[in-house]
C-alpha cells in the first residue's frame, strides 16, 4: 500500500503548484505578447516599405527612359527635367500608392549624355505608428547614359499585292513616323550612330542595279533560249507526175520535202528579281562569293497553239536601301514603294538579314558597311512586316515559304539580332509566323488598324532606342 500513498501524495503536490502558479504564466505570457505584436508589426511595415521600394524604381526607371527618349528629341535639358517630373507624378498616381514622394532630382550632363534621377519617399507605417514611428524614409536613384551606342537597323516591307491601296497608305505614314523616332530631324550625331536599310518583297526580290550582279553572277540583261522539235520545208525534191504506159516519166514536176528540226528561240530580259539562295549557305548570311549564289529570275519558253510564248519572272521593282542615316533617302525609299505580286516573306527576311550581316560588306557601299555581331556598345535589329500568309516559294526542297522562314529566322536570331514583326491585318498564318520570328512576345505586334500600325511602329522604334540606354 505504501507505493500508491506515494502517488497519491505526488498528484497532490502537483495540483497545488499549478493553482499557485495558473495566475503568474498568464501574467508573463501577456507580457510577452506586446513585444511579439510589435515584432509582426515592424516586419508587416517593413515589407511594405520594401515593396514601395521596388515599385518607386520601377516608376522611376521608366521615367528615366522616357527623359532619354527626350533626349534624343534634341530637347533642352530644363524640357527633360520637367518631362520626368510630370512622369513619375502621373505614374505614380496611375498605381495609386499610399507613399508620400518629393519631386525628384534630376541631374543631366550633355556632354557625356548621363541623366541621373533621385527620389525620396515616405512610406506611412501601419503598426510603428503605435510606438510613435509614423513613417519610414526611403530613397531610390535611377541613372542611364544616352547615345554611346551604334544600331544597325532593317525594315523588311511586304509590297505584295494584297497592300495596294489604303494598306500601303498606312504603312508609309507608320514608316515615316518611325524615322522621326529613330532620327529626328535636329539629330546631330552626338546621341550615337543609327543608320538604317531598307527592303521589300513580293513574290520576289529585287536586288537593285548596283548588286544584282554581285549576288548572282548575272548582267542585268541576259538571254534566256527554248529548244523545241519543228517540222519544217527541208528542200525540194522531182518526181514524176505522169508516166508512160511503158513505164517511162512523162512530166516531172517538184515539191517540198519536210523533216523534224530542232529549233532554239531566245529571249532577253532585263531585270535584278532574285529567288532563293542555293547551296548549303542557303539559310546562312555568308559573303555570296563564287560558290554561295543566289538564283536570278528567268524567262520560260513553251508552245501554244503552234507559236512559242515566253514567260519572264518579274517582281515588283523596288531595290534594297543599304545603311544610312539620311533621312531624305529613306522618306523618298517608303514614298516609292508600291504593291503587286505574291508573298515570298522568306525572300524579304534574308535580305533585311544581308543588309545588316558583316560579310555582306564586300556586297554594299562604303558607310553602308556592317558592323561586326561583336562591335562593341552596338545593336542590330530587324523590323518584318506582312499582312498575309507566305505563300510562294521557287527551291521547295528545303520547304514552302513558311517553313524557310522559320529556319532563316533561328539563324537570325542566333546570332542575337532583335527581330521585331508587325502582322498588319493580317490571316492566321501571317501572325503565326510572325509570331515565331519575333524574338519575345513583346516584340511582336498584331495591328489591326491604320492607327494601330502606326503605333505599333513608333513602340519599335522607341524600343530600338531603348537598346542605347546603359543602366
Amino acid at each position: 500500500m505504501k507505493p500508491e500513498r506515494n502517488a497519491k501524495q505526488a498528484l497532490a503536490m502537483i495540483g497545488r503548484w499549478k493553482s499557485e502558479t495558473e495566475g503568474n504564466i498568464a501574467i508573463i505570457f501577456a507580457l510577452l505578447t506586446i513585444p511579439l505584436f510589435l515584432l509582426m508589426g515592424f516586419a508587416v511595415d517593413l515589407q511594405q516599405v520594401n515593396t514601395s521600394k521596388n515599385r518607386v524604381q520601377y516608376i522611376l526607371d521608366s521615367a528615366v527612359i522616357a527623359g532619354a527618349r527626350e533626349m534624343q528629341a534634341g530637347k533642352s535639358d530644363e524640357k527633360i527635367k520637367k518631362y520626368i517630373k510630370n512622369y513619375f507624378e502621373s505614374a505614380m498616381k496611375a498605381q495609386g500608392n499610399n507613399v508620400d514622394c518629393a519631386d525628384p532630382v534630376s541631374t543631366i550632363v550633355s556632354d557625356s549624355q548621363d541623366i541621373s534621377v533621385t527620389v525620396k519617399c515616405d512610406q506611412p507605417t501601419s503598426i510603428m505608428h503605435l510606438m510613435g514611428t509614423r513613417e519610414i524614409a526611403f530613397g531610390v536613384t535611377s541613372a542611364s547614359t544616352y547615345g554611346i551606342g551604334k544600331v544597325d537597323i532593317a525594315f523588311v516591307f511586304d509590297v505584295s499585292g494584297s497592300m495596294y491601296g489604303s494598306k500601303m497608305s498606312a504603312l508609309k505614314d507608320a514608316a515615316d513616323t518611325a524615322i522621326d523616332v529613330l532620327i529626328p530631324e535636329d539629330d546631330d550625331g552626338t546621341t550615337g550612330e543609327v543608320r538604317i536599310s531598307m527592303a521589300s518583297y513580293s513574290s520576289m526580290v529585287d536586288a537593285g542595279d548596283d548588286y544584282f550582279k554581285k549576288v548572282t553572277n548575272l548582267n542585268p540583261s541576259r538571254t534566256y533560249y527554248y529548244t523545241y522539235t519543228d517540222r519544217q520545208k527541208v528542200g525540194e525534191e522531182t518526181y514524176c507526175r505522169r508516166y508512160r504506159r511503158n513505164g517511162t516519166c512523162r512530166r516531172w514536176g517538184t515539191r517540198d520535202v519536210y523533216d523534224d528540226v530542232e529549233v532554239t528561240e531566245s529571249k532577253t530580259i532585263n531585270n535584278t528579281c532574285v529567288k532563293e539562295r542555293i547551296g548549303d549557305e542557303q539559310f546562312t548570311d555568308e559573303d555570296p562569293g563564287a560558290y554561295a549564289w543566289i538564283e536570278a529570275a528567268e524567262a520560260y519558253g513553251y508552245m501554244q497553239n503552234g507559236r512559242v510564248k515566253w514567260y519572264e519572272e518579274t517582281c515588283n521593282p523596288i531595290g534594297p536601301l543599304p545603311m544610312t542615316s539620311n533621312r531624305d533617302k529613306l522618306f523618298d525609299y517608303i514614298d516609292d514603294l508600291n504593291a503587286t505580286g505574291g508573298t515570298a516573306g522568306h525572300l524579304g527576311i534574308a535580305w533585311g538579314w544581308y543588309l545588316i550581316a558583316p560579310d555582306w560588306d564586300t556586297v554594299w557601299p562604303a558607310g553602308s558597311d556592317p558592323y561586326p555581331y561583336d562591335e562593341p556598345d552596338s545593336a542590330k535589329a530587324m523590323i518584318i512586316m506582312t499582312d498575309g500568309e507566305f505563300n510562294t516559294q521557287y527551291d521547295s526542297s528545303e520547304g514552302n515559304s513558311f517553313e524557310q522562314s522559320q529556319k532563316m529566322c533561328d539563324a537570325i536570331k542566333a546570332e542575337d539580332i532583335k527581330v521585331y514583326t508587325v502582322a498588319f491585318n493580317a490571316p492566321k498564318a501571317g501572325q503565326q509566323i510572325l509570331a515565331y520570328c519575333a524574338s519575345g512576345d513583346d516584340f511582336a505586334f498584331t495591328p489591326e488598324s491604320s492607327e494601330e500600325l502606326k503605333e505599333a511602329y513608333t513602340k519599335i522604334a522607341q524600343s530600338i532606342s531603348d537598346l542605347r540606354i546603359r543602366y
